[in-house]
């Protein structure tokens, strides 16, 4: 998702390029390969996205309108979770994006679509950590899940079967692991503070707890927002890998943002 809102934030900023691309997209992976792909040696670095990101942010230091000040938004959480997917991404482990790791993309975007398995893992993860079959979890249930080996084991298991990003699921454990400190916290002391922090945006009723029909609803707004900035990259990405790919105008004959 990262890497996703990284390349429509500067579509919806410069604006150039029409929308009404007519012919056939491509696969999103491939897509987000040709563009991030500044210098055009087949990898995508993680200095490659931070270069994106640096050249964004000065593009957004002086926005003033509510979409602008979105995007603003946006970056600052890409800058806390790109090195996190590229990890994730990264199935060898060298430090670059292959074409055919990126493709894992393509395949997060099929998983959003009816049938495409996302919907069930979401409910499966649900009924993992919901422990007493209420329909609802608590912050304990949360708590609890967060430094549970078992419950870990088992999200990612059904993560694995759906996203083969490893060859093992025991492979991803440490990324589950990860996810879900960021949302206990790591101090014994703060944990349960910090989950009621982190559940607060999904938590529409403010009961302190996340109702199952509260993560369908932020599931539906979360796909469709991500089906459509998916779509947006597969209609303008051939467009700025016309113009080298990097939008910093640096190596590698790089897009200029001043066209």
């Amino acid at each position: 998702m990262a890497i996703l809102l990284l390349i429509v934030s500067l579509i919806s900023v410069n604006g150039v390029f029409s929308q009404q691309h007519q012919q056939p997209l491509q696969p999103l992976g491939d897509v987000l390969h040709m563009v991030l792909d500044g210098n055009k040696d087949q990898k995508v670095t993680m200095d490659e996205v931070q270069s994106q990101l640096s050249t964004l942010e000065q593009l957004f230091q002086h926005s003033e309108s509510d979409e602008e000040q979105e995007y603003k938004q946006l970056l600052t959480g890409l800058k806390s979770t790109a090195p996190k997917i590229f990890e994730l991404l990264d199935s060898n482990s060298d430090k670059v994006l292959s074409k055919n790791e990126l493709k894992h993309v393509t395949t997060f975007e099929a998983s959003l679509k009816k049938g495409g398995g996302m919907r069930e893992l979401v409910r499966e993860v649900f009924g993992i950590l919901d422990v007493n079959g209420d329909d609802q979890l608590s912050v304990d249930e949360l708590l609890e899940g967060s430094k549970s080996d078992d419950t870990i084991t088992k999200v990612t298991i059904k993560f694995h079967e759906l996203f083969p990003l490893r060859k093992t699921a025991k492979e991803l454990e440490y990324f589950i692991k990860d996810t879900v400190e960021s949302i206990g916290g790591n101090n014994s002391l703060d944990d349960k503070d910090s989950i009621v922090k982190g559940i607060a945006w999904i938590d529409d009723d403010k009961d302190g707890h996340i109702h199952r029909k509260e993560v369908g609803k932020y599931y539906s707004i979360a796909g469709k927002k991500f089906l459509e900035i998916s779509k947006t990259i597969k209609q303008m990405g051939p467009m700025l890998a016309m113009f080298g790919g990097s939008m910093n105008g640096g190596g590698g004959g790089g897009f200029n943002m001043d066209l």
